[in-house]
């Protein structure tokens, strides 16, 4: 076993024995899964009496990640997945910062603030929104990496199939979401034989995405106003281009949103301040209008790809709460939504018990993050607390050298 190995398994058997895991609801019928630092293959169909039982076998073997299925069994150490009887499921979204185009290139730190934006979204604006979920239908937790975990616990969704949740998750992302079925249309005679055609937003109280659409319209053409005020056309341009990708489009729909409005200086200016239901037609072209409801329509749909396989497959394994992220040394940390609101995963999900003692590494780059409210930099052989070090050997950029 090599250095690293054997640093990493000995802090990891450390964090297990002073510390307890978080078991799910009926964890008797669920199947655990395990995969370890010096192992090759993946251990799966475990089944624990009790969390004695449980916590005996993460000390006794160490596991690199820990995993449980978010459907439960009959017999769930059957290998035969007939064998097991189903009986249900939780409903799970899995986000991560891996599937959101705008965190390429960021830093991890960045990233983590972007998908936690999307994971609100997708709680507040979708399951306590337009599904109607109650908070304590929810349990959420962060994913010890990149991203976060949100679980429906509730009778109304245990029995859910593949299909049903697949359906779920486009409707959350948008994919199944056609933008002109929530525009109404209307026809009106301009002349002898020509026509006109004018659309009109659906009213509030519709809700699901008729509301959105013109809420967001509203809100976002608010937003947009402001970066206007404080930093101009160019930047106005760059903000819708990040989600519009046509540099083009995006000047087009810049100077048709700036362009003078008989109610307001400007028709950014009408868009933020009416709701009124006919604001669409202050669009000259209807290619623009159309550009700018699928903006909208971006902009409000969860833009980290919800892991579709994790939601739909109802034989899906999970991070098991409360065990250490074999990349980063992270709890995988259970949370309230009142906790969610102001977690920290690089303060808040770094275990306790790591930031004790310091240990030697060599970097393999020119280390430069944050970690617990500190700045590290450095390029060459360093003692750093436990927490960092452990950071930097899971995820391959540095490596042990000897205790300090």
């Amino acid at each position: 076993m090599d250095a690293n190995t054997a640093f990493l398994k000995s802090k990891f058997r450390e964090y297990y024995l002073k510390s307890d895991v978080i078991l799910p609801p009926r964890f008797t019928r669920r199947e655990y899964g395990f995969m370890f630092f010096d192992k090759k293959f993946v251990l799966r169909h475990k089944r624990f009496e009790n969390k004695k039982q449980l916590k005996r076998f993460l000390v006794d073997y160490v596991p690199k990640h820990a995993y449980y299925s978010t459907a439960y069994y009959i017999n769930p150490s059957e290998q035969d997945m007939e064998e097991k009887g189903w009986l249900g499921a939780d409903l799970i979204f899995d986000l991560d910062a891996d599937h959101i185009p705008e965190t390429e290139g960021k830093s991890y730190e960045e990233m983590l603030a972007i998908v936690k934006k999307e994971t609100e979204k997708l709680i507040f604006g979708f399951l306590l929104g337009d599904m109607g979920f109650n908070e304590q239908d929810l349990f959420l937790s962060f994913s010890g990496g990149r991203g976060y975990h949100v679980y429906v616990r509730t009778e109304k969704v245990f029995r859910l199939s593949s299909d049903e949740r697949r359906e779920i998750v486009n409707y959350i992302t948008g994919e199944a979401v056609d933008i002109n079925r929530f525009i109404l249309k209307d026809r009106i005679k301009i002349g002898r034989k020509k026509m006109r055609e004018l659309y009109y937003l659906y009213p509030y109280e519709y809700g699901g995405w008729y509301s959105k659409i013109h809420r967001g319209i509203t809100e976002e053409s608010r937003r947009l106003f402001e970066i206007y005020q404080n930093a101009g056309k160019e930047e106005l341009v760059n903000e819708i281009d990040k989600i519009i990708k046509n540099k083009k489009l995006s000047k087009k729909i810049v100077r048709e949103l700036l362009e003078e409005s008989k109610e307001y200086t400007t028709k950014i200016e009408y868009l933020a301040r009416s709701d009124e239901s006919q604001k669409l037609q202050i669009f000259n072209d209807d290619g623009i209008r159309d550009a700018f409801i699928q903006y909208i329509k971006e902009k409000l749909r969860i833009r980290s790809e919800i892991d579709e396989p994790v939601t739909t497959d109802i034989h899906r394994l999970i991070r098991l709460t409360g065990s250490l992220h074999g990349k980063t040394g992270f709890i995988v940390k259970p949370l309230s939504i009142k906790e969610f609101k102001k977690f920290d995963p690089l303060i808040d999900a770094i275990p306790e018990t790591f930031k004790n003692e310091n240990s030697k590494v060599n970097p393999r780059i020119k280390i430069d993050l944050s970690l617990n409210r500190r700045k590290f930099i450095f390029n060459e052989e360093k003692c750093v607390p436990d927490y960092l070090a452990i950071f930097l050997i899971a995820r391959g950029m540095a490596d042990f050298v000897a205790g300090c």
